[in-house]
């Protein structure tokens, strides 16, 4: 099978769910458009805004001729957040090679303790960024869909793959509630620093448990709304999640000045209530292995210590920086 089979086998229009030939449905007859081969399957079809448009001219312009490196840091030129958070930023896409490889590895650790993915035909990154992880897919599956609804990270992510070689990716625009996927069709679906973004969480838990096929396996981090050891990773301050939730964008913006509006932080309980209503009992909920962020692995011994005991494993749970949602349909 070639890029173009696998891409009339499994991707669909995003409106009556039938196959897609040359990104054009023989249903609806609607066409969907292509930028430098990423096809636009977002439904509704939403307008870019004026900065992403730029942006994406900016990027194709000059992509022939620019890393990938490159190409990043003329994205943190477009950027006018802060001084602080652009630091932040360029310290995260720095570590996106070694970041991606250690997720990816934890996902496939954590979940081969309670489940096993039937197969390694086809795999899913759902809010695959600039592709760090789907990369690291990309070798353990036949076949990834790297889906994303921001052009730009596309882009970067697909002159990732040309510099690495990567041939087995389709990059997909699109949102996670409404999957261009056929139903039934990929063995594992992962997800990293996506959950908390989901503004519609039940609808993109529902889209996920309809595309993965039978004993197909869902994996992904939620940050969480309690976290008691480390700042909200977006806002970069302590306790916002402990604020109701319509206080938080103006206590983001009293003390940072910026605007709080992209994230939707869950706690333990938030996440458990959504993964039941979509995967009921065939689900877990656990704490990561704090290695894959970062952090030394000694920690992942107490962490492995605190799971033999109930009591201490729940109240630590409820505190925890990130929750790790493990899920078979």
């Amino acid at each position: 099978m070639d890029l173009k089979h696998i891409r009339e086998t499994y991707l669909q229009c995003p409106v009556c769910r039938v196959q897609l030939i040359n990104s054009q449905c023989h249903s609806c007859r609607r066409s969907f458009s292509e930028t430098a081969g990423i096809i636009d399957l977002c439904w509704p079809a939403i307008e870019s805004s004026k900065q992403e448009k730029e942006l994406t001219s900016l990027l194709l312009k000059h992509f022939d001729n620019s890393s990938f490196s490159q190409l990043i840091e003329l994205r943190f030129q477009q950027t006018s957040a802060p001084t602080e958070f652009l630091d932040l930023y360029r310290n995260y896409q720095s570590t996106m090679h070694a970041r991606g490889y250690l997720m990816i590895q934890m996902f496939r650790k954590r979940l081969e303790k309670t489940f096993k993915t039937p197969d390694s035909f086809l795999a899913l990154d759902l809010g695959c960024g600039v592709g760090s992880s789907s990369a690291v897919l990309a070798k353990q599956f036949q076949w990834v869909i790297a889906v994303d609804p921001s052009l730009p990270d596309l882009i970067l992510a697909k002159k990732y793959f040309e510099e690495n070689k990567i041939t087995n990716v389709i990059l997909v625009r699109s949102f996670a509630q409404n999957l261009p996927i056929k139903s039934g069709s990929i063995s594992l679906a992962t997800s990293i620093n996506v959950i908390e973004h989901l503004f519609d969480v039940q609808g993109a838990f529902a889209e996920l448990h309809r595309v993965l096929k039978r004993k197909g396996c869902f994996c992904g981090d939620s940050r969480n709304r309690f976290d008691l050891f480390f700042p909200e990773p977006h806002a970069q301050l302590r306790w916002v999640g402990f604020w109701p939730r319509r206080l938080q964008p103006w206590y983001v913006n009293k003390l940072r000045n910026v605007s709080y509006s992209s994230a939707y932080l869950l706690s333990c309980f938030e996440l458990r209530k959504y993964a039941r209503a979509t995967f009921g009992k065939s689900y877990t909920i656990v704490m990561p292995l704090v290695s894959a962020y970062g952090h030394s692995t000694q920690l992942d011994e107490i962490i492995r210590a605190l799971e033999k005991l109930p009591l201490l494993r729940n109240l630590a749970i409820f505190f925890f920086p990130s929750h790790l949602l493990i899920a078979q349909k």
